[in-house]
């Protein structure tokens, strides 16, 4: 029976038997301690790599957007104060131009009432008595003077009855304009004795005392006038002509 189970042991179907190398425990802990020593120092270097490699940390990114916001505000606040500056300045010079353009409005006003002052006096002058020497129609004022707008030469003539007359004067006006043109004389009869009664309409007299007549003429091109004389008619016949120089 013993020979059989020595023979049994000794061949393959013998059970397996493994074999243990036991540390004593002091020296398994120091081992312990020295894997768990390179593991942390291999965590830690692994950190540092991946910070260095993925930029500053948290607290320096959170550092870093407080600096910026600090940054944003005082630009903000800076713009706000620029803004508000330029829209006085914006409003001033609104101001300023609004009361410009009322005193320029206010000069042309006075210029144009000085003009119309002026012409009001000039015709009130012209309507002094006239001399003792005078009698019938006369002539107090004619001015021609160039029409800007029209390019025309615009007339203005007032005629009076000296003394104290007792019935209308009934008559017409004619223009004889004398000018030159590429160095020869001209003469420009106004009104066309050609031309129809609605054009002569505006320069028939009829007064009693005193009546003012405006109209315009145009001269032929680079034409420069040099004299106009004026004559009232009546009956077809001349009552007065006077030559009023340019």
């Amino acid at each position: 029976m013993k020979s059989k189970l020595f023979f049994r042991n000794l061949s393959v179907s013998a059970p397996k038997v493994t074999i243990r190398s036991r540390l004593p425990l002091p020296l398994r802990m120091l081992l312990m301690f020295v894997f768990a020593v390179i593991a942390a120092a291999a965590g830690v270097a692994i950190y540092e790599f991946g910070r260095n490699i993925g930029g500053p940390d948290r607290r320096e990114l959170l550092a870093e957007v407080d600096r910026l916001n600090t940054q944003i505000k005082e630009v903000s606040a800076e713009r706000d104060r620029n803004a508000a500056q330029a829209n006085a300045f914006e409003s001033e010079l609104k101001v300023q131009k609004a009361a410009q353009d009322q005193l320029v409005q206010q000069v042309s006003g006075l210029e144009a009432e000085t003009q119309k002052l002026q012409a009001d006096l000039s015709f009130f002058d012209s309507l002094l008595p006239a001399g003792k020497g005078d009698k019938g129609v006369v002539i107090r004022s004619f001015r021609v003077q160039p029409d800007a707008e029209t390019s025309q030469m615009h007339y203005r003539l007032l005629v009076q009855q000296s003394g104290k007359p007792d019935k209308d004067f009934v008559g017409s006006v004619q223009l004889r304009v004398n000018f030159i043109q590429n160095a020869h004389g001209f003469i420009l009869t106004v009104p066309d004795p050609s031309a129809p009664l609605d054009v002569t309409q505006g320069l028939q007299l009829s007064f009693r005392h005193y009546q003012r007549l405006e109209g315009g003429f145009t001269l032929p091109p680079g034409a420069v006038a040099r004299s106009v004389q004026v004559r009232i008619l009546a009956g077809g016949e001349t009552q007065l002509q006077q030559t009023f120089n340019l």
